[in-house]
């Protein structure tokens, strides 16, 4: 099992003298055990890199012949031998150059090996909830204990620290399990000939009188080589930035989901809210006063408070909660100033619905018809598929009624839309404990 980092993080004092955010420490000692526990090469990261870093055939390699085309190129060395250093440096004689910070094709690498992921994420949250109540240390507006709160994370990093790349074979690269077999990892991978092929016996992990794993009869094991991955400084502001510790998530929104859904649940809301694209502190739109001098319609509610009206009506065993959410967000940011969320909603359901039945017309003519014929005409592949596009339609189906309480404007041309079709309308498991309500609720 990879090693875990533990929290050896110094209460130090930050450049004006006090001390740093508690959280700053906690986050941190997240983000190395984090770094601690590794990257896994899986087939995507793979094809990136290939592409990225111009290694040919990468995707097909064993372990360590991957390992040992991408060493260099990322400057990383075995696990276990340490961060490469600088040319000629003491501590590190004969060590090859690190990449070049300006080298466009190693950035673009780490960023994408360094970029954080929902596990990180999703402890980074739980540790922002748990302190949600203590303010940062010298806070005095309350905007200002986040706006700091990621440079506070990256003063207390380590500027040397480093990260674990885990590069199976490429017949074991395709799934990417939470916890990773403590396998056997070539000592002296810098050193090997052959960069395409099988390494030499002489380099297996069986010279050292560790079984090779991927030649043992009988074990089913794969081969897993560990790389030890230097993090420049600019790549861990990128990973700390890119935590979003900055965006303020209300407390009502907060509460709100901590009320109405399980733990997991509720951060996974979370981190939807801190990804939101527009302010969730607005506020409330003023009615449109009539010169005629009749009293203001009614208020518009306000973004802020769609998205409370999501949290606390959408049904919490609706399966695909989270990704609904998302939708709800993208399109409360692109909610033109005085326009109806309904409206909104059903005019983006409209265009979906048109989008799935231009797609099953255009395989229908492409069934008739050759591509080149189809061009000619100047008809074009849909950019969207249509089975996603009715996925989607159905998920919007679902939050309209739970959220807004009434169907969205149907198009009686649609297909495979309506009620009494199998994979039509769809307000998820009933749940005994709170399905009641929801259903009390959408009938009144």
């Amino acid at each position: 099992m990879a090693p875990v980092v533990p929290s050896v993080l110094p209460a130090v004092s930050v450049g004006d003298g006090r001390t740093p955010d508690p959280r700053a420490l906690r986050i941190a000692d997240a983000i190395l055990n984090w770094l601690a526990r590794g990257v896994r090469l899986d087939a995507p990261a793979r094809a990136f890199l290939e592409a990225q870093l111009g290694v040919t055939g990468l995707a097909g390699l064993p372990a360590r012949g991957a390992a040992a085309r991408l060493a260099p190129l990322l400057g990383a060395k075995p696990e276990g031998h340490g961060p490469p250093g600088s040319p000629g440096s003491p501590e590190h004689p004969g060590t090859p150059d690190p990449p070049d910070i300006a080298d466009t094709a190693a950035e673009g690498a780490l960023e994408y090996l360094l970029y954080p992921d929902t596990a990180l994420r999703l402890s980074v949250e739980r540790l922002l909830a748990s302190q949600a109540d203590q303010d940062a240390p010298g806070a005095s507006d309350p905007g200002a204990p986040s706006v700091r709160l990621a440079d506070a994370v990256l003063a207390v990093l380590p500027p040397d620290a480093t990260a674990v790349l885990h590069v199976p074979d490429a017949s074991g690269v395709a799934g990417n399990p939470p916890r990773l077999p403590d396998l056997p990892y070539l000592p002296d991978l810098p050193d090997l000939p052959d960069l395409s092929g099988s390494a030499p016996a002489s380099h297996g992990p069986a010279a050292s009188g560790t079984p090779d794993p991927a030649s043992t009869p009988g074990t089913g094991m794969l081969e897993l080589v560990r790389l030890t991955l230097p993090v420049p400084r600019w790549a861990m502001a990128l990973l700390v930035r890119r935590l979003r510790l900055d965006r303020v998530v209300p407390a009502s929104m907060a509460v709100a989901a901590a009320e109405h859904l399980p733990e997991q649940q509720a951060l996974a809301v979370l981190l939807a809210l801190r990804d939101a694209r527009f302010a969730l502190t607005e506020a409330a739109p003023a009615p449109c006063d009539d010169p005629a001098g009749s009293p203001p319609g009614p208020v518009r509610e306000s973004r802020p408070d769609l998205v409370l009206r999501f949290i606390r009506h959408m049904p919490q065993s609706d399966p695909g909660y989270v990704e609904t959410l998302a939708l709800w967000l993208d399109l409360l940011h692109d909610l033109p100033p005085g326009k109806s969320a309904h409206a909104a909603l059903c005019a983006r359901r409209e265009r979906l619905s048109r989008a799935a039945r231009e797609a099953d017309e255009f395989t229908e003519r492409l069934g008739r018809l050759n591509m080149e014929i189809l061009m000619l005409q100047g008809v074009h592949a849909p950019a969207l598929d249509a089975a996603e596009a009715r996925r989607r339609v159905r998920l919007m189906d679902r939050m309209c009624l739970a959220v807004l309480g009434r169907p969205a404007a149907l198009d009686p041309a649609e297909a495979g839309m309506a009620p009494s079709t199998p994979d039509g309308h769809d307000l998820g498991a009933f749940d005994p404990a709170t399905g009641l309500d929801d259903l009390m609720r959408l009938l009144s």
